[in-house]
């Protein structure tokens, strides 16, 4: 009888260490991977932060948050298009929440060219749109004032200075007089303060 339980305890002993006592720790989730990602995200190592929301759409292609994690890290090491791609398919994977387009925003305006200023200003008004008091909250430096502040600087890039004006009033600046001689250089000067006092 004795030689029986001992049996049956090695064979617990056994069965425990293979893993089904569940000792080889949680299983990894396309949502624990994300969250690991941005664990990395906020302490600045987007590189990282990269391979772990990729692991975490190799077990999940659909997840939009990772999607989401790729386009914000892809755009902190200045990656444009590759940013662009990666918020395009959060977006496409079921993501209507402001993030998505808050961070298209800023990428869109950095490409420098009047196509791009256009989306810039679309992303932003869409962002603003879902949430009026945008706050990233991976990354709470970058706000809504910073995606007003994008608008201007768009609609500067525009040559479309009376709506960049517009914004500078809406962000509590002071707007340049259009009848001013100046009124080109003094509207770039406070878009330029205004991006130094709000932005990220």
């Amino acid at each position: 009888m004795r030689l029986l339980l001992v049996s049956l305890v090695c064979i617990g002993l056994v069965v425990y260490g293979c893993g089904g006592g569940g000792g080889g720790g949680p299983t990894k989730t396309a949502e624990s991977l994300t969250v690991d990602g941005w664990a990395l995200f906020e302490q600045g190592k987007y590189e990282e932060a990269i391979d772990k929301f990729g692991e975490a759409l190799e077990l999940d292609e659909t997840y939009a948050d990772a999607y989401n994690g790729l386009g914000w890290s892809y755009a902190k090491l200045d990656e444009l298009s590759d940013a662009l791609a990666a918020f395009a398919d959060c977006i496409a994977n079921g993501m209507d929440e402001a993030d998505p387009y808050a961070g298209q925003a800023p990428v869109y305006r950095d490409f420098d060219d009047s196509n791009h200023f256009q989306n810039a200003i679309s992303s932003a008004t869409t962002a603003l749109s879902k949430e009026r008091r945008y706050i990233f909250s991976h990354y709470t430096s970058f706000d809504w004032h910073d995606l007003m502040i994008i608008i201007a600087q768009s609609y500067y890039g525009l040559s479309e200075y009376t709506s960049a004006n517009a914004w500078v009033d809406s962000l509590g600046g002071t707007p340049a007089d259009p009848n001013s001689d100046t009124f080109v250089s003094d509207l770039a000067s406070e878009i330029e303060r205004l991006e130094v006092q709000w932005g990220d």
